[in-house]
């Protein structure tokens, strides 16, 4: 881990590693019986020091070490944008800083480890509590974000989930409530093109591709298939599940709708052969958000999506990750 400290929450059934030292991202998650880690890493690594008040200024600081794993986004999701004289970076600000630990509770029963920081460019605190609990697959994940000022303010609010190999592969099934609508985002995020054909909404699974034939994005293509950025709405209730019912183990996240009423699709299989992907890898982002889309707070403002905070007010995320056994 170099320099960046991490802690590791343990049971009979599944580890989980979060590196305190930058993001308080979950950069393991092990489902031990099966020895499978549902937690993509990027082939560029785990930074090995924290991010410096330099590049904090620096628009791409979050890519330029960007390890993979779950990250929590706020105040600004997606692209570099400016608000109220404040310029964001991509995924600024709370993914690139070190974040305070403190051990609520170790036992042979549960563990439990809460995490905090302060944010530098406006005056809001975030913690995050892991509680992870003897007999079950399952991790407890709370967020509370304080408005620490006499302001209101709107922000974006997410969870940077993403998957990866060795979890996720060809023809695994992604499963979200029924009835729910899918926007693709306006232009295509890769210079090789896009799976859609237009930016018409449709109802999940089913989109069209340029040619005019079905994808079932509820299936995971091939390897090389062009990227994809959807943004799933209208969501009835707040989970969804990633089945990979060849090494028989699934994934199910539940998230609060009130605060994170959308769901964001990342999808890269391997495509993009531009910066900052390579072709290197095949994975997607099924990231729980207050606002789209992924071009920055502005945008979420102009939209009427970004989260307000009134004066002082504090606002509770809850969510649950649990692995399936199929």
């Amino acid at each position: 881990m170099g320099e960046l400290p991490a802690v590791v929450l343990e049971n009979k059934f599944i580890r989980i590693t979060v590196l305190a030292g930058r993001g308080a991202d979950v950069i393991e998650f092990l489902y031990k019986p099966l020895d499978i880690d549902l937690v993509w890493l990027s082939s560029s690594g785990i930074p090995s020091t924290s991010v410096s008040d330099d590049d904090l200024t620096d628009d791409e600081a979050f890519l330029k070490g960007y390890p993979g794993g779950w990250q929590s986004i706020f105040p600004n999701g997606g692209s570099p944008s400016t608000v109220k004289g404040v310029k964001f970076g991509q995924h600024d600000e709370v993914a690139l800083l070190p974040w305070r630990i403190k051990v609520i509770k170790d036992s042979s029963d549960e563990c439990e480890v809460q995490f905090d920081v302060q944010t530098r460019k406006i005056p809001f605190k975030m913690s995050k509590t892991f509680l992870l609990k003897k007999h079950e697959q399952m991790c407890q994940i709370t967020e509370v974000v304080e408005n620490r000022s006499q302001d209101e303010w709107q922000v974006m609010w997410g969870s940077h989930f993403s998957f990866g190999a060795p979890f996720i592969e060809t023809n695994s099934q992604i499963k979200l409530p029924t009835g729910c609508v899918v926007t693709p985002h306006p232009i295509a995020i890769s210079n090789s093109g896009r799976r859609v054909g237009s930016t018409e909404v449709f109802t999940w699974p089913f989109g069209k591709s340029e040619q005019g034939t079905t994808i079932d994005f509820s299936k995971l293509p091939v390897a090389r298939t062009k990227s994809e950025m959807l943004y799933v709405s209208e969501l009835n209730e707040g989970w969804y599940e990633i089945n990979n019912f060849e090494k028989k183990i699934g994934a199910r996240v539940c998230w609060d709708l009130r605060i994170m009423p959308h769901l964001w699709f990342w999808q890269e299989f391997g495509e993009s052969a531009d910066y900052p992907w390579f072709g290197r890898h095949y994975n997607i982002g099924l990231e729980p958000f207050s606002s789209f889309p992924t071009n920055g707070l502005a945008d979420a403002i102009s939209n009427g999506s970004a989260l307000k905070f009134k004066p002082k007010e504090i606002k509770t995320s809850k969510m649950t990750y649990e692995v399936i056994t199929l």
